[in-house]
């Protein structure tokens, strides 16, 4: 959410001239912890993150899992996009700014694809697909008992005593249903996303220096929403939340216990890493970092079931619950579910109206997994525009459907 702001407060097209005459130098000498987000700097900023910001790493394991490759044509494909035209395959890649693009079947490579200045080995940012692995995190230490998500949250956080989250349960935050006042009014200094970006220092403000020492002090002053029955509630805040909790509970950083449970178990090629603000505060809800690859094979540890690598890397329930969803009644009363009929969320992670679930980020992030298929695709994308529209939404979903429905015809 503090990502967010002064991406959509620049949501402009960059020129085809700018495109042109900037390369990868120039953006790097010009790239600022205030304009990191806005086009043209993003392009190089987003694949450079540890070069802009202090990291955490999220360690890799000894035992890197081999993808193998497998062989599938999807370059006939058609997609049709928001507007109503109709894109070919890497048409529709390279028009939605893609900058790679990876698709598994039954475990095996069957396209990978890099475009611009992104490599196979390129660390990427997540963006809000950050929440998903959060959530996973979350899930799995509670299935160890470390964490119950039906106990009250001032159990973990008793700082957090007559803020919004007095009188919620774990599993609330989870599924993004704590009713929140949060203004992301985006043009307007005084918003809670402005003091959120300030406190964080996801984006450098010009300006005072906010008024609170932490994050945390910042979390206090948050107050329930005006809507009482509002049911689901988007807000990165949440995410944070649990961040803090994963500390609580482990005594740990949460990239630590992301490398615990998960990374270093899942056969990565690479370490991610995410994003810490000078006070060392890790925003778990938007800025962790990882390769093409790396990606797919968390997604493939969910498809999975937990089982990857050799080993059962976290019990099959965390899996097999975030498959199944949350509730579509909730879902359907956001601006989303008004949208996309009989979604859902659960566990930080989205969930479509047929068997596949996904985790999604601005500017075009996706790990997709659909079970019926054993598909796994992931997009890595540095989209001009800030991509919480119906524009990536729907030109994205009709990408994702496409190939699985190919998929499916397959033997």
């Amino acid at each position: 959410m503090a990502c967010q702001q002064q991406a959509k407060e620049t949501a402009t097209t960059t020129s085809p001239v700018v495109k042109k005459t900037l390369g990868d130098t120039a953006l790097a000498k010009g790239t600022t912890k205030t304009n990191w987000l806005r086009p043209p700097y993003k392009h190089w900023a987003i694949k450079n993150v540890d070069k802009l910001f202090p990291v955490r790493i999220i360690a890799k394991g000894a035992k890197t899992l081999d993808l193998e490759k497998g062989s599938f044509d999807l370059t006939d494909l058609k997609i049709e996009q928001f507007d109503g035209k109709i894109y070919g395959f890497e048409e529709h890649l390279d028009s939605n700014r893609t900058d790679g693009f990876l698709v598994l079947h039954k475990g095996k490579i069957i396209y990978e694809k890099y475009f611009g200045n992104m490599t196979e080995t390129s660390p990427h940012n997540w963006f809000s697909v950050s929440k998903s692995l959060t959530g996973l995190t979350v899930a799995i230490l509670a299935a160890e008992g470390k964490i119950d998500l039906q106990k009250p949250t001032l159990d973990y956080m008793p700082e957090l005593k007559g803020s919004a989250w007095d009188g919620t349960i774990v599993q609330q935050l989870m599924d993004m249903e704590v009713n929140i006042h949060f203004d992301e009014a985006y043009n307007n200094p005084k918003s809670d996303a402005y003091k959120f970006a300030k406190v964080s220092h996801c984006v450098e403000i010009p300006g005072p220096p906010s008024k609170f020492n932490s994050v945390l002090d910042y979390f206090k002053t948050v107050k329930k929403g005006e809507n009482h029955e509002e049911l689901f509630h988007y807000v990165s805040l949440n995410t944070e939340v649990l961040g803090m909790i994963i500390s609580k509970v482990t005594g740990k950083k949460p990239s630590e216990v992301m490398s615990e449970k998960v990374w270093s178990k899942m056969g990565a090629e690479q370490d991610g890493f995410i994003m810490a603000n000078p006070n060392g505060y890790e925003l778990v809800s938007a800025a962790i970092n990882s390769n093409l690859r790396d990606a797919g094979r968390l997604g493939q540890l969910m498809l999975n079931d937990g089982f990857l690598n050799g080993q059962q890397v976290f019990p099959k329930s965390v899996a097999q619950t975030i498959k199944k969803g949350g509730s579509i009644k909730k879902f359907a009363q956001s601006k989303r579910g008004k949208v996309f009929k009989n979604f859902h969320y659960a566990n930080q992670w989205w969930h479509t109206d047929k068997a596949a679930f996904f985790a999604k980020g601005l500017f075009g992030q996706w790990i997709y997994v659909d079970p019926t298929t054993e598909t796994v695709i992931v997009k890595f994308t540095t989209a001009d525009i800030p991509t919480s529209t119906e524009y990536d939404w729907m030109n994205n979903m009709k990408l994702m459907e496409a190939i699985v429905a190919r998929l499916g015809t397959v033997e």
